[in-house]
């Protein structure tokens, strides 16, 4: 691996690393939306968006589960056809982490595969199936209507 091509796999990797961390204000909200939503069915409005909000939690859990296992998965592959990494700033804090699921579960880091396009994409489903539980929700509640 070249010097250009392991540099672009290690930006990679850390963007990967940050945007886990997008699922857990996703959670946030979307423990929030279930909820307000089982209040409102318990005030006697419909399920559906009780069914939403859950699937909008499992998408702020996805999120956070891709983008993990993909800058892990990066960074092993990184690990493996690099002699020498920089050991400071975000790149030491990358193959720690990688150090510690190594040590962990070794296994199941080594049967990890990277999945960029699809972990970049669940925090982006996730926000579309929230906002959509919110907007449903809110006009359930009567908050839409002026």
């Amino acid at each position: 691996m070249t010097g250009h091509l392991m540099a672009a796999q290690l930006r990679k990797a850390k963007r990967h690393l940050l945007w886990r961390w997008s699922g857990a204000p996703l959670l946030v909200t979307g423990g929030l939306l279930v909820c307000l939503a089982f209040w409102a069915l318990i005030r006697g409005g419909p399920g559906f968006p009780v069914m939403l909000g859950l699937l909008g939690v499992g998408m702020a859990l996805a999120a956070f589960g891709a983008n993990h296992d993909t800058s892990m998965a990066l960074a092993f592959e990184l690990r493996q056809a690099a002699s020498e990494l920089p050991e400071e700033g975000n790149a030491a804090r990358l193959l720690a982490e990688l150090d510690e699921e190594l040590v962990r579960d070794r296994d199941s880091v080594l049967a990890l595969q990277a999945t960029p396009r699809i972990a970049l994409a669940l925090p982006w489903m996730a926000i579309a199936v929230q906002s959509t539980t919110a907007i449903w929700l809110f006009d359930v509640l009567g908050w839409l209507r002026g």
